[in-house]
């Protein structure tokens, strides 16, 4: 069973358009994209996040099993994608398991 988030009626869908649009451009003070920092950012705490294990991340907010799932799926992303050797094997997910 697959989870659907409803966006609140009061956050148009676009306001959030402008400042991902912006993490992708190239650095206003530096000559480099800034998406190679948020690349970088977001490979390092998927790593970390991946390592945990999944009941350590429990919130009210998200199940740990969700949240660390997530982190693995980027992880594997971001590894494929540059070339790296970390690839785990496919994780079952919690609903895939019952």
């Amino acid at each position: 069973m697959k989870t659907r988030f409803r966006r609140h009626a009061t956050v148009p869908p676009h306001t959030r358009d402008p400042f991902a649009q912006d993490m992708f451009k190239w650095s206003a003070d530096f000559d480099v994209p800034s998406i190679a920092f948020v690349m970088q950012a977001l490979e390092q705490y998927a790593r970390h996040v991946a390592a945990m294990e999944p009941e350590a991340l429990d919130t009210p907010m998200v199940s740990g099993h969700a949240w660390h799932g997530c982190a693995v799926e980027v992880r594997d992303k971001l590894a494929r994608r540059l070339g790296r050797n970390e690839v785990s094997l496919p994780v079952t997910s919690p609903t895939q398991r019952r």
